[in-house]
């Protein structure tokens, strides 16, 4: 009985001397300790954080945060994500962002990604908000709930709207609540955090957000990365982090 109660002990010893996680932007051994069991010191020092800024400016009804400036490694890493089939990348946000949250003390009770629509999530294989979102929740220790927003038709990508007014009309009526009654009935009146992976006009989260605020549900949100705002140097980041 005894043996048996040491061996996963020691397994799991085992594991963590021989396991040496590897950098989701450069496949490189991370050394802990770092904010990111996913990436390396190197990289890690070159993420373009928007600490201090993470509160966007911006015309929607409800406050908007962002981990990151879209810049430099931001969009090749997102990129990469997204369509490079990289899915593995997602894993860099969770912890981040989880440091946004807790640094503005957002309160939620859950994580909600917004979605891709069924037959382009089907093509790529997964829908990089979901897994951003995931990630987010498992380091916050709240549910993720996929399936509480749906994308109900297809559009453009946004990037690809020339202008502001165009991509709003893109997304009319291109989100509604799921079929998940009872987790509707249950947040309303409640935070939750509405995530996605870039923010650059606010239409998808503004659109995103509408079915959730009137259906009761209180909405914070949170994307990995926008271009709004001054950019933050890594020394200025660094010192914001410690001062935390």
């Amino acid at each position: 009985m005894r043996e048996e109660g040491l061996r996963p002990a020691f397994l799991r010893g085992l594991e963590a001397v021989l396991y040496v996680p590897s950098c989701a932007v450069c496949d490189q051994a991370v050394r802990p300790p770092l904010p990111s069991p996913s990436v390396c010191r190197d990289c890690l020092s070159a993420l373009p954080f928007r600490v201090g800024r993470e509160m966007l400016d911006w015309e929607g009804s409800f406050p908007v945060y962002a981990s990151f400036f879209y810049r430099d490694p931001l969009p090749r890493i997102i990129s990469s994500m997204k369509f490079a089939g990289r899915p593995d990348q997602s894993r860099i946000f969770g912890p981040l962002m989880a440091g946004t949250v807790l640094r503005h003390k957002l309160m939620a009770d859950a994580v909600i990604p917004v979605p891709l629509y069924r037959k382009r999530e089907a093509l790529r294989g997964y829908n990089q908000a979901g897994l951003i979102a995931s990630s987010l929740a498992e380091n916050l220790g709240l549910p993720q709930l996929p399936s509480l927003l749906v994308r109900q038709r297809d559009t453009e990508r946004q990037s690809e709207a020339p202008t502001v007014r165009e991509r709003k009309l893109q997304l009319k009526g291109a989100f509604s609540l799921g079929e998940e009654r009872e987790a509707q009935k249950a947040l309303s009146g409640r935070p939750v955090l509405l995530v996605d992976d870039v923010l650059t006009s606010g239409a998808t989260m503004m659109k995103a957000a509408r079915p959730l605020l009137e259906a009761g549900i209180r909405v914070t949100g949170l994307v990995a990365a926008s271009g709004k705002n001054r950019y933050a140097g890594y020394k200025d980041a660094l010192t914001a982090w410690h001062d935390a």
